[in-house]
């Protein structure tokens, strides 16, 4: 098909925006940079020559990995301190912002929100809808887990015994839809069910369950290896062997749906166009009417068929 010859095969799926291998291809790519680099040098610098009476150009923030102002008085425990171009400096008065940290192989969603002082590790994932706010103490999450589709985790900058609180969730936890974290401490291994609320205070220790639609009081500490159900929740019973097992898999599970989000949602124009131009191959070869079933060719990349046009 036409365009799978316009590009290169290591262009598309999934080996995206490949190093510059031959000579003259380093020098344009160098080239390419300096220029770009320059040009928002000089964006910048007109900018600020303009001064308070020139057009600002607003683009709305993706608040899928979005900063918050930085506080001199509240030191991030979490995020990355990094300073900000001195035409926005001027706008917003600040000179410093708070920038989430996360894995390369994290999964954020596009319409997810994380601010400011949170930290993500490795192999985790951050679902549709789901808000991280860091922006008055910081958010610590683990190794691979996931935090699933309209979540909410917050910390406390006040609280009824005036402690300062931040959330901290370890390896391979799952937290279920619609559950709230606030201001607490989960450890390893934990499932937290879709719509349970854990308050301020609360530890919950390593291997445990909390069932879903579950409240937490605050400062409860659930002991390892129990499930806690109900509204305040309490002890119902041990986990069960099996249900260990669960807890394993699901984090091993989300891991890998959240890389396949990630590879569907990082798609770049052109891969669009390309997977455009297969489907309409695709429905020519499944016509009856057509005679035409040869000349297929099986792209390795994308693991998908296609038939050129001559």
């Amino acid at each position: 098909m036409s365009l799978l010859k316009n590009y290169p095969p290591s262009y598309l799926y999934p080996f995206r925006h490949p190093k510059p291998e031959g000579v003259i291809e380093k020098v344009l790519f160098n080239l390419g940079s300096l220029f770009r680099s320059a040009g928002q040098g000089m964006d910048e610098l007109g900018s600020l020559m303009l001064g308070n009476g020139g057009m600002q150009e607003s683009v709305g923030p993706n608040l899928a990995y979005a900063p918050v102002k930085y506080n001199p008085a509240a030191a991030p425990k979490a995020g990355i301190v990094a300073p900000i171009p001195a035409s926005a400096q001027r706008v917003l008065g600040v000179k410093e912002i708070v920038l989430p940290s996360k894995a390369e192989s994290t999964f954020i969603a596009p319409n997810a929100n994380v601010l400011g002082d949170v930290k993500i590790g490795a192999k985790s994932s951050i679902w549709y809808g789901a808000v991280l706010r860091g922006d008055v103490n910081s958010i610590e999450i683990g190794d691979n887990t996931n935090v699933q589709d309209n979540v909410t985790i917050h910390v406390a900058k006040h609280s009824i015994d005036g402690k300062l609180r931040n959330t901290v969730i370890g390896n391979n936890v799952t937290i279920g839809h619609c559950a709230t974290i606030h201001a607490c401490t989960i450890a390893d291994n934990v499932i937290i069910g879709m719509g349970a609320t854990v308050l301020d205070g609360v530890k919950v220790e390593s291997g445990s369950i909390v069932g879903a639609g579950s409240i937490v009081p605050p400062n409860t500490v659930i002991p390892a290896g129990q499930v806690w159900v109900g509204n305040p929740a309490k002890f119902i019973r041990n986990v069960l062997p099996e249900e260990n097992g669960f807890i394993a898999s699901s984090a091993n599970n989300y891991d890998l749906l959240g890389q396949q989000h990630k590879f569907e949602n990082s798609k770049v124009f052109e891969e669009m166009l390309v997977e455009e131009e297969i489907a309409k191959d695709r429905e020519l070869l499944e016509d009856k009417n057509l005679a035409v079933h040869q000349l297929y060719i099986f792209d390795p990349q994308t693991q998908l068929a296609a038939r050129p046009r001559r």
